[in-house]
């Protein structure tokens, strides 16, 4: 069976943004937690022996590789997350569109999410309903088809 691999990282870039931008919200904040504490650290281990000023600015200068790492690992966090988000977002847009298809033209085939993709179930379960209503559209015609013959039935006797 042929594996399918995303080409796009992002399926549904609202949806995905909206989670880049809480993560680079939080590796702000862990930043910002990180320098202080091991600014403070430092601070605290000089105290005394050079004046504050001194001690601040050679504990804030020993944070330079801290935050050297730290800006490097953010496009790797950024786009492991939106690679991940694409097992959420992805099923759901393919849903979306089915849905989509399905109020506007009627028709639409199953849907079958990649491995590895959340929310399984709603793939099978969308199927489900969409074997249920062709069902009742095919038994519907099947009646009104019957339904017609009975009335020309009754209109040459």
């Amino acid at each position: 069976m042929k594996k399918y691999q995303r080409s796009r990282i992002l399926v549904d870039p609202k949806v995905q943004w909206s989670i880049a931008a809480r993560i680079v919200g939080h590796w702000l904040l862990f930043l910002i937690c990180l320098v202080s504490v091991g600014a403070m650290v430092r601070l605290m281990v000089s105290a005394g022996a050079h004046s504050f000023g001194e001690s601040w600015k050679a504990a804030l200068v020993a944070q330079i590789p801290i935050l050297g790492v730290m800006f490097f690992m953010l496009p790797i966090f950024l786009r492991d997350t939106l690679k991940m988000s694409n097992r959420f977002a992805g099923p759901m847009y393919r849903l979306r569109t089915s849905l989509n298809a399905l109020s506007e033209h009627g028709t639409t085939r199953p849907i079958k999410f990649r491995d590895g993709d959340f929310w399984q179930e709603a793939a099978g379960d969308f199927n489900v309903v969409l074997t249920q209503m062709e069902t009742l559209k095919n038994e519907n015609a099947a009646l009104k088809a019957k339904l017609q013959e009975a009335n020309q039935g009754s209109l040459s006797v």
